[in-house]
């Protein structure tokens, strides 16, 4: 298992310090390790701040997270990251990636990354045992990059504006998480999901029960082809079981995704 971070980031550069004082030293250059388990601090931006820009130089961006997979036998990385929203407000979030339209923020048009459900489940369980106060805790919708490696990634944040990215203590808790989810081998079915908004009310809630991989939020419902629904049940990494549709979308989208996965062969459900 992996942990990659950004230093440009002020969530990474506080989750870079904390894991060094939790034992992880280096190893060989920029690489850090504790057991089994690989430190990755990374100088720029794992996600682009400018919209619709995707860097061409390094190329993967921002380095070959496949290579170093291979190189260090690593199965999937989590990103420990801030997470920005208009709100500002505080909040805990673990989510999958990938652009189903247009990239906005880096990767691949039309694109998905390879997530590993229950390893983001065991983290985001992890999130819910007892949070910094005031830090609601949810699972988000598949968005932004990376896109294009092999090696299955989730991103796993702190929100949402710069007071709570300077926030140590929910860096601190972040951390916990995180050793503690990747620790963990609980495993429950996975799924994928559509509908609902950004935060994922619902599948938040049955994340308790599921492992859930990609999920469309309701906005991203008119980019969805067949294609593109292939691709989230692809790139759930070990496959799924079932897939969700949120009961509150128009009885048009419903029955566009239930026929779509019907013939891709994926039991679904209305929930």
């Amino acid at each position: 298992m992996g942990i990659t971070l950004s230093i440009a980031d002020p969530v990474g550069v506080n989750v870079f310090e904390i894991l060094k004082r939790r034992g992880f030293t280096e190893v060989r250059a920029a690489i850090y390790a504790r057991g089994d388990m690989f430190l990755v601090p990374v100088p720029r931006f794992i996600v682009p701040e400018e919209e619709y820009k995707t860097p061409t130089e390094p190329n993967p961006y921002p380095l070959d997270y496949d290579a170093l997979a291979g190189e260090l036998g690593v199965d999937y990385f989590v990103v420990a990251s801030r997470h920005w929203s208009k709100s500002g407000q505080p909040s805990l979030t673990a989510h999958a990636t990938g652009n189903f339209g247009k990239a906005i923020f880096g990767g691949h048009n039309r694109e998905l990354q390879a997530v590993p459900p229950n390893s983001l489940r065991n983290v985001y369980m992890a999130l819910l045992r007892n949070p910094p106060q005031g830090y609601p805790v949810s699972l988000e919708a598949t968005h932004h990059s990376p896109t294009q490696f092999r090696v299955p990634m989730f991103f796993a944040e702190v929100g949402s504006g710069p007071e709570q990215w300077d926030d140590l203590n929910a860096c601190e808790y972040l951390v916990d998480a995180i050793l503690d989810g990747v620790a963990s081998v609980e495993a429950a079915p996975a799924a994928i999901g559509f509908g609902g908004g950004h935060y994922c009310p619902k599948f938040s809630i049955m994340e308790r029960e599921h492992a859930f991989g990609h999920i469309a939020a309701k906005y991203a419902l008119p980019e969805l082809t067949e294609e593109m629904i292939a691709q989230m049940v692809a790139k759930t990494a070990g496959g799924i079981e079932k897939a969700y549709i949120e009961s509150g979308l128009k009885g048009s989208d419903k029955r566009m995704l239930e026929a779509a996965l019907d013939r891709l062969g994926v039991e679904n459900e209305i929930v």
